[in-house]
């Protein structure tokens, strides 16, 4: 058998995953690659994919490159191993929920600003406000989101509650990581 752990198996994993999460049958992604100048035949794709049979195919840095391009990805992220990809994710999502918690902190303030023109408007007002501006959904969905983020953020701060991985060798800082 191949080598299943090997950079050919990871991107031959990756290329399936990426294939079938745009709905592309392997003619589909054969089709694709013709358009860019690659020729490759749909069985060719199913030797590059299937990695765990006694003779796999060699995977030429060409095609590898045509490939990544038509998938939008880089070679080197074709070629990850599983952890890797789960810490750069992980990372992407801790950064993603820091900012939309900036961003939600902004719409404390909109809050604010929303029930001080509430408090100050006469009852006739008042309604023809809320419903103008939604105010009881627009503060629901401020104070909702805000705490399932903040939730969010400090599960994936700790995901040794969540999950075996020892993310403690993750630096965040480090730019290759987003």
């Amino acid at each position: 058998m191949g080598n299943e752990d090997g950079a050919e198996a990871r991107f031959g994993r990756r290329v399936r995953a990426e294939r079938e999460l745009r709905g592309w049958t392997q003619s589909d992604l054969a089709k694709h690659l013709e358009d860019r100048g690659l020729k490759l035949h749909p069985s060719a794709i199913a030797k590059i994919e299937q990695r765990d049979v006694e003779r796999p195919r060699a995977i030429r840095l060409d095609e590898a490159e045509a490939i990544a391009q038509v998938l939008g990805v880089t070679v080197d992220e074709m070629s990850e191993t599983d952890e890797f990809r789960l810490r750069y994710l992980g990372n992407r999502m801790r950064s993603w929920l820091a900012r939309l918690g900036d961003t939600l902190e902004d719409g404390d303030g909109l809050c604010a600003e929303l029930l001080s023109l509430l408090d100050s408007a006469s009852d006739d007002e008042r309604g023809q406000l809320q419903d103008t501006l939604l105010a009881p959904e627009f503060l629901e969905f401020v104070a909702g989101a805000r705490d399932r983020a903040a939730g969010l953020l400090s599960r994936l701060r700790h995901p040794s509650r969540n999950t075996a991985l020892d993310w403690s060798t993750l630096d965040s800082d480090d730019p290759s990581w987003r």
